[in-house]
């Protein structure tokens, strides 16, 4: 097993699933951690949102205990401990994925929240 705890692996993957570029997903964290209903949330946001390598992202907070960041103005995803950012997220967006230390949001979706 990895030396990471798996709510740390999820963080990670909150950010490289909702950020530009080319994801990728690891085996074992998807089929043998028991990560499998976070990560296909997580993937579920990025298909719905058509985010590629060319989507644009703006930083909305960088902090110790918090990092936010608006993907394609669809999605707003928080990481870090701070559980309180609701100032940084514009009305109309909703919880859509979440878990320890991290949750994404999409703006005007009827999806129902991923249950970590």
């Amino acid at each position: 097993m990895w030396p990471f705890p798996s709510d740390k692996v999820m963080q990670g993957y909150a950010y490289i699933l909702t950020h530009p570029g080319t994801p990728c997903i690891f085996y074992d964290h998807f089929f043998e951690w028991g990560l499998k209903d976070e990560i296909a949330a997580l993937v579920a946001v990025r298909q719905r949102n058509g985010i590629t390598p060319a989507s644009e992202l703006t930083i909305l907070e960088y902090d110790g205990d918090a990092y936010v960041a608006r993907i394609d103005s669809k999605v707003v995803m928080k990481i870090g401990s701070r559980y309180d950012v609701s100032a940084l997220i514009p009305a109309g967006y909703q919880v859509v994925a979440h878990g320890n230390d991290y949750a994404v949001w999409e703006k005007g979706t009827n999806q129902q929240v991923a249950q970590a």
